[in-house]
């Protein structure tokens, strides 16, 4: 009888431990697989998790990417958005003529198409790098990259 009640107990505690173990494993916020050496500076950014499942993007705006005030901002029919990036597809530096997102470069103040959608702040989660807080607008845009091909 006491071998089956140290089995139970045994069993009880070694369940008890590995529910806990997932119950931590599931609300532990995913680390940023990122290189910060890499990821640009001076703008707003987002964790583009490539653990999420994705579907391609296949929307876009026509719009530009403009600077004012020392902010990169993002223009679409007259009105002023901050972009928000993907850290890891980014790069551009503070004064570039250019920013690229993955394989897509866009010329600053040249008006294209780009993957993009408007957001509001609350659905936008941390930032993994930020810009000068007066570039921070009420209105955001953030910006989707293209062709990214995931395992």
């Amino acid at each position: 009888m006491n071998k089956i009640l140290s089995s139970m107990v045994i069993a009880f505690i070694l369940t008890g431990c590995a529910s806990m173990n997932s119950i931590i494993d599931n609300n532990r916020e995913t680390e940023p697989d990122i290189d910060m050496s890499t990821i640009p500076s001076g703008i707003f950014t987002y964790y583009d998790d490539p653990a999420q499942y994705h579907l391609p993007v296949e929307y876009f705006l026509i719009g530009k990417f403009v600077t004012q005030d020392d902010c990169l901002l993002f223009e679409k029919d007259n009105e002023l958005y901050t972009p928000v990036l993907p850290a890891k597809y980014t790069k551009y530096t503070k004064g570039d003529a250019q920013i690229t997102v993955n394989k897509e470069v866009y010329n600053i103040g040249e008006t294209g198409d780009i993957s993009a959608q408007p957001l509001e702040k609350e659905y936008i989660g941390n930032f993994i790098t930020e810009g000068p807080s007066h570039c921070l607008l009420d209105k955001l845009m953030k910006i989707e990259v293209r062709g990214v091909k995931l395992p």
